[in-house]
């Protein structure tokens, strides 16, 4: 279970502190704070990584390499504040910001699952540009987006884009990206740059969900990158051991590896219960710490550009392709109704699918994409506080969609008395 609460950051007062669910979305009007949400969560999954595969947590406490991190890489500058307050908790850490300094700590390394974390941010669509490569980006969430996408693209070609008819394709010998359709005299072959604003929007989003629910998981060996972290886990498993271990002698041999593994062998040659049971621990936690078991969506406005039935068949594929491996999570910002819609229709089908006939199994949309209610948290944000817009048995609130509406109808209903 994963926990997160925050107060006084950017438009948000307060976020009480909620359980991040499978499905997160958070929803609000422009500059409510959504994002800020959203980056902060996806932030934090990062630190639990790097601090369960490495030694960093040290370099955190009691620091602002916290806050100047969280501010430059997702670009939040001055959304801090004296009295800013963050609290994310799981199994594996706790990571508190306050009073201008990260009180970082691991409660148990080998919990840990290793995540990868994918935060695709609305702009998105500029990795259409033919010039995206050369772009300076600095360290930010769009930089890691784009140079995901130079993979993802690569191991994804011939992609259906939803029902539209599409297909996207990448042609390696010129590096262009192209959406094809259309059949016999009508088949057409475009530049992704010169499709609809839609597409534009769609496909990079779907290209990146297709890589990080399949080929991410196909390549078995560990990169450079991972075997280092590996080694710096041992270090830190064995550290701790030492401080755990509480021996006379373990104070002397601490000045240097050499004599550190030399001490460790002797341990494993007596057959140290302790010491066997670090060992059997960390054999069998080494493919959760070092493979990428599972992904961390985190999805800003996926309806941007896109129509309605669209917006609603995305959902579908959101659900049934973000959720199919055990430990992903899926979290959403937008202000789009229709989105709402569409996932509150797939929360009844998980209420009551099983009771429907087949004839009206038949005809129901949602039916391969139900999930359970309680799978799901959906927040609303008003004035800086975020708040819960669910009933007890997970759907949206009868009335909710109603006030939204009736919002938008007000002017209509006023002038409807004077029209003839």
């Amino acid at each position: 279970m994963t926990t997160i609460k925050i107060r006084n950051i950017g438009p948000i007062k307060e976020v009480p502190e909620i359980t991040l669910n499978r499905v997160n979305v958070f929803m609000g009007p422009q500059s409510s704070g959504k994002s800020t949400i959203a980056k902060i969560i996806s932030y934090c999954t990062w630190l639990e990584k790097e601090m369960a595969t490495s030694h960093l947590a040290k370099e955190y406490a009691l620091t602002t390499r916290f806050k100047d991190e969280l501010e430059s890489f997702h670009k939040i500058k001055g959304y801090f504040r004296a009295d800013s307050y963050i609290r994310y908790q799981s199994d594996v850490v706790e990571i508190i910001w306050s009073g201008d300094r990260c009180y970082p700590e691991l409660i148990n390394r080998l919990a840990y699952q290793r995540s990868k974390i994918a935060y695709i941010p609305s702009e998105r669509n500029m990795v259409i540009l033919p010039e995206a490569r050369r772009v300076e980006l600095g360290s930010t969430n769009v930089r890691s987006f784009l140079f995901d996408w130079f993979t993802a693209r690569e191991k994804c070609t011939d992609l259906p884009i939803l029902d539209l008819g599409v297909n996207y394709r990448y042609v390696e010998a010129k590096e262009e990206d192209h959406i094809q359709g259309g059949e016999g005299d009508s088949a057409y072959d475009i530049l992704l740059s010169n499709a609809s604003s839609g597409l534009q929007s769609l496909t990079p989003l779907l290209v990146m969900i297709e890589y990080l629910t399949k080929w991410v998981y196909e390549d078995e060996s560990l990169s450079f990158e991972q075997k280092r972290r590996r080694q710096d886990t041992i270090m830190a498993l064995v550290e701790d051991f030492f401080l755990k271990k509480k021996r006379d002698q373990s104070s002397a041999i601490l000045s240097s590896q050499e004599d550190m593994r030399l001490f460790f062998g002797e341990l494993i040659k007596e057959k140290d219960p302790d010491m066997m049971k670090l060992l059997k621990d960390f054999s069998q936690h080494h493919a959760y710490l070092f493979k990428t078991n599972n992904s961390q969506f985190i999805i800003e406005e996926p309806e941007m550009n896109l129509f309605p039935e669209t917006q609603r068949d995305l959902v579908f594929h959101l659900l049934n392709k973000c959720l199919e491996r055990e430990g992903n999570r899926l979290t959403i910002t937008t202000h789009s109704p229709y989105i709402l819609y569409a996932l509150n229709n797939c929360m009844m089908a998980g209420l009551v699918y099983d009771k429907m006939d087949e004839e009206s199994k038949s005809r129901l949309k949602c039916g391969t994409s139900k999930i359970s209610p309680s799978d799901v948290s959906i927040y609303e944000i008003q004035e800086g506080v975020v708040k819960r817009i669910q009933k007890e048995d997970g759907l949206i609130q009868d009335n909710y969609f109603d006030q939204q509406m009736g919002k938008l109808m007000d002017d209509f209903h006023l002038m409807l008395n004077y029209y003839p």
